[in-house]
């Protein structure tokens, strides 16, 4: 009898809860959006955990109902304007907060304390300061020499299968990627290493779950091999690789260093939470990269017209001495990069910011549409929704770098437009780690590689979005470009 009481009190609350949601008491009952997305997150479940990663395209299609502004769920708004962005996703100088339920994506063990799972604004500056320097322009200015070695063996390796079987370059890329990054973090190569969250969005609507995932490592081997894989990976590999550093700290880079600074106080410097850092190094490190690569790889051997105007472009260069800054005043190579970078967004799943300390003015550039977004509020913006504005970027299903181009030169105003690093204080910390290893990669690989390869059994359906995981996901899964090399 006591436990049915109990259950009562419980349905009795959600329902009092769901009814507040919709009602004119609520501070978000004015915007639009479907009603069932503003009284309880049951909807947004449904979509992200039962469908498997659909809200994003949910959203889509609420904006194309709705407006630019939506409510999504009971407590957040999305926006779909692009010109909005640096209101929402501000400079060091605005507070900014990350807003907890999104965080609880796969933010589980010592990942829930790296930088990238902090909520507050000032802990994050803390964390993020006392890390960006290693990944500043200059720092990754000396590191080019490395990165152009592993890309030459990287493409060495690519070449062996001459003649051979077909080779999946998404695997080579994830082995560049992984390479540098653990190298640069940990002072030696981890090799081939990459996971899928595809459990992600069960730990975010799964308060349970995400708990014993928390506190219990070892109870993930029940939750499927993907998460069993990254909690090994948060959990083992990388705090022996870490240990290893701090023995050896004339090897031991990022982390050696981090744990000798002065920028971060000793209840920050633990295993546990450095473990979570590392393992967002080399999350973060390898899937975004990885995707650019792999979406160029695949439109320069299916447009040939594409990778014709590339060598034009990259004439006079010599593929065994590439400079990261010679690189970057390729116009018509700058314009590839980016076009990729805005169909492959390192991160496609949608990012939220708690304008903790101010209400956001929306006002759309016609003038008809104006909303006070009130402060505390979490609002954000998704990467495939923004990089598909047909305004600024029309055809946007095609592979098109000359939209980048404004009398043969970069179009920087329209580069301020993507949202593939992230924007403002909480942008991609290895942002310029990852120009470095794509202007490289990518041109060796116009010089060694395209011109002796053909696609095999390969179509853009292995790299169109049909929902995210995070990252971006086709109807098979994980994006996936095969090559047969002569």
């Amino acid at each position: 009898m006591a436990v049915l009481y109990l259950v009562g009190i419980w349905v009795v609350y959600r329902i009092l809860v769901t009814l507040y949601n919709i009602s004119p008491l609520h501070p978000l009952y004015r915007f639009p959006g479907p009603k069932i997305a503003a009284a309880t997150y049951a909807h947004e479940a449904y979509y992200d955990w039962i469908l498997v990663g659909q809200y994003s395209n949910r959203i889509r299609k609420m904006h194309e109902a709705y407006g630019p502004i939506v409510r999504i769920n009971p407590d957040e708004l999305h926006c779909s304007d692009p010109y909005f962005t640096n209101e929402i996703y501000a400079g060091s100088g605005r507070v900014r907060d990350k807003w907890e339920h999104q965080l609880n994506t796969g933010a589980a063990g010592p990942v829930s304390v790296s930088v990238l799972s902090t909520v507050h604004h000032e802990l994050h500056c803390l964390r993020r300061g006392a890390i960006s320097r290693f990944f500043s322009r200059q720092q990754m200015l000396k590191l080019e020499s490395e990165v152009h070695e592993f890309a030459q063996v990287s493409v060495d390796k690519m070449l062996r299968y001459a003649g051979k079987e077909p080779l999946d370059v998404t695997d080579a890329f994830n082995c560049f990627t992984a390479d540098i990054i653990s190298q640069y973090a940990f002072g030696e190569p981890l090799g081939f290493v990459k996971s899928h969250l595809k459990s992600a969005y069960m730990l975010r609507h799964n308060t349970l779950v995400r708990k014993l995932a928390h506190f219990l490592p070892l109870l993930s081997d029940y939750m499927g091999e993907d998460v069993k894989a990254v909690m090994r990976l948060m959990n083992v590999t990388i705090p022996q690789y870490i240990r290893a550093s701090l023995e050896n700290p004339g090897n031991g880079r990022v982390f050696a260093d981090l744990m000798s600074s002065k920028h971060l106080p000793e209840e920050e410097k633990t295993l546990y939470r450095l473990s979570g850092e590392g393992f967002l190094f080399l999350f973060a490190g390898i899937e975004t990269t990885t995707g650019i690569l792999t979406w160029l790889t695949y439109y320069l051997l299916a447009q040939p017209e594409t990778y014709a105007k590339l060598m034009e472009d990259l004439q006079g260069l010599d593929p065994t001495h590439l400079k990261w800054t010679e690189l970057e005043q390729r116009p018509y190579l700058w314009a590839v990069i980016h076009e990729s970078l805005r169909m492959m967004p390192g991160v496609a799943h949608r990012s939220a910011r708690i304008a903790r300390e101010e209400d956001l003015v929306y006002k759309s550039r016609d003038g008809k549409t104006e909303w006070v977004i009130p402060r505390g509020t979490p609002i954000g913006m998704t990467p495939m929704i923004n990089h598909w504005n047909t305004e600024l970027f029309p055809n946007p299903d095609e592979f098109i770098p000359e939209r980048w181009l404004v009398d043969g030169k970069p179009n920087y105003n329209l580069q301020k437009m993507l949202i593939s690093f992230g924007k403002g204080s909480r942008s991609c910390i290895g942002e310029n780690l990852a120009y470095c290893e794509v202007y490289i990669m990518t041109a060796l690989l116009a010089f060694r590689i395209l011109p002796r390869a053909q696609l095999y059994e390969t179509t853009i359906e292995d790299l169109t979005y049909d929902h995210d995981l995070i990252v971006l996901q086709t109807k098979k899964g994980s994006i996936s470009v095969r090559i047969a090399i002569s």
